[in-house]
């Protein structure tokens, strides 16, 4: 530091004792002052995080040694390395913080598919893509090209019915079949449109004489009378609405002659309104991201902003049943553990309605429940780590050691397991941009991922033997068994962090 700078002092700024380097023997503070020198102010910032000096590289370089950090460390050499506790927390969050670039999930929409039932009794279902797209291609008027829509959306309901309706997502791909040929319909409508000139009151003409010519149709062939359209194939906004009104006024009907201590009835009438309402918001939203996608030309969609500017569309997912026969609900049939307090139940009430909604969110957007989880897996390693040396401890019970002695191991262990994971993450980083351009690195990035895993048992078996110095035999079984514990718990941890993650994001 230059004189200019700041003068260097004679005496410490903070104690005032007589300088005689640096540093100030008494207290140990800096003669620098970092408020006048900005320079040296970041690297006290560098300094207090990172510790960017040699003790960070000779730590990393020891690291690759198995055991070599830890026992030195526990040896008493501690000024050459990075303190056990400040690595773990570094590796681990650069660790995870690479992943969300590293890791990617597709959200885009997937190829939808069309299905059909076999014809047999057994309500299987087949999926096919070409027919009807082919079929779509070759109409040359637009009354075909509705008669052909009316009659694949009328096989779709059908093989969509015999589907029990309490088995979540079931039905997910015969709605997605129906929104697809909704959508090529209406495209080869619009290339006929442009094809013949016609007009926009043209084409609604032509659709209302085609759907006019399939009621005579249908009245016909059922002898005068035509089958009741369902409110989840509902063809217009006006028919999703008249619909529900229908449904509507009969269980108001019934609900308004039931007696008042008839609760069980009640709840079932109820439970049908709601579902009534809900599938009519579903398929008022279905028609208008139709119409949206329809109008709105080649724009790639997203199903979460979708979601969120038309409303919902997937109407099986709103119901689902927890350990009964009724549907749960947080008001009508809410989870109740009779032993718990009020508060409890009504948490976890709470918890599972987040749960619900997030599971819909994570079927449009996957990523929101990537991120999630990536976020929380430092926590609950974190957590593992004093579990870990708990297991340490109970394996080498009489070996001397005290229970620190075995955290320094166990987070110089987890170090090494998040140093992994970040090298495994920025080989798929390469990946990703090298593999597109050259499909041999795709090979090359899966070999090394897969041999750095499989060194991973082996380095902490390696280390465990150079840090507690037993013999093979005897390392293997203590190891074999701490490994089966820890497994377990890293299991449960997972799972409860899956779940947690789902209620929390």
């Amino acid at each position: 530091m230059s004189q200019s700078d700041h003068a260097v002092p004679s005496h410490c700024e903070n104690c005032h004792e007589p300088l005689h380097g640096h540093y100030c023997h008494a207290c140990g503070q800096s003669v620098i002052n970092p408020v006048r020198h900005a320079g040296h102010a970041l690297e006290e910032v560098l300094e207090s995080f990172w510790h960017l000096d040699g003790r960070i590289f000779r730590t990393l370089r020891d690291l690759m040694s198995p055991g070599r950090v830890a026992a030195n460390y526990l040896a008493g050499h501690r000024a050459r390395y990075v303190a056990p506790l400040r690595l773990f927390v570094i590796l681990s969050v650069l660790s995870f913080f690479v992943a969300q670039f590293a890791i990617r999930v597709e959200t885009g929409s997937p190829a939808t598919p069309v299905v059909q039932t076999d014809g047999d009794d057994d309500g299987d279902v087949i999926v096919r893509t070409e027919k009807d797209d082919r079929k779509l291609q070759k109409a040359d008027s637009i009354a075909e090209v509705e008669k052909i829509r009316a009659e694949t959306l009328q096989e779709l309901a059908q093989a969509r019915e015999t589907i029990p309706a309490v088995v979540p997502g079931a039905r997910k791909g015969l709605d997605a079949a129906m929104q697809a040929i909704n959508r090529k319909a209406d495209q080869r409508v619009a290339e006929l449109s442009k094809k013949q000139g016609l007009s926009a009151a043209q084409v609604e003409a032509a659709k209302a004489e085609a759907a006019a010519a399939r009621k005579d149709q249908a009245r016909i062939e059922a002898g005068g009378t035509a089958k009741k359209p369902m409110l989840e194939t509902a063809p217009t906004l006006a028919d999703v609405e008249r619909l529900r009104d229908e449904k509507l006024k009969v269980r108001q009907e019934r609900l308004a002659k039931l007696p008042a201590d008839a609760a069980t009835a009640r709840k079932v009438e109820l439970r049908e309104i709601r579902a009534a309402n809900l599938a009519a918001g579903c398929r008022a939203a279905q028609l208008q991201i139709e119409h949206a996608t329809a109008t709105e030309g080649p724009r790639k969609r997203n199903a979460s902003d979708d979601a969120r500017a038309y409303g919902e569309t997937d109407c099986d997912s709103v119901d689902f049943n927890l350990f009964g026969t009724e549907p749960w609900d947080e008001e009508t049939n809410p989870l109740r553990i009779d032993s718990a307090p009020d508060f409890v139940n009504r948490w976890i009430n709470r918890q599972i309605a987040h749960g619900r909604e997030n599971v819909a969110r994570t079927q449009k957007d996957p990523s929101l429940y990537f991120r999630a989880l990536v976020g929380a897996i430092p926590s609950a390693l974190f957590l593992l780590v004093p579990v870990f040396a708990l297991l340490l401890k109970l394996a080498y019970l009489g070996s001397g050691r005290v229970y620190l002695e075995h955290l320094v191991v166990a987070l110089y262990s987890h170090a090494y397991m998040c140093l992994v994971m970040l090298a495994f993450f920025l080989v798929l980083v390469l990946d990703h941009a090298i593999a597109p351009k050259w499909a041999g690195f795709g090979w090359i990035s899966g070999l090394i991922g897969t041999l750095l895993w499989l060194w991973l048992p082996v380095y902490l078996l390696l280390m465990q033997k150079r840090v507690y110095g037993n013999g093979w035999p005897v390392t293997v079984l203590r190891y074999l068994v701490i490994g089966t514990c820890y497994f377990m718990l890293l299991s449960f941890a997972a799972a409860v962090l899956a779940i947690a993650s789902f209620v929390r994001m």
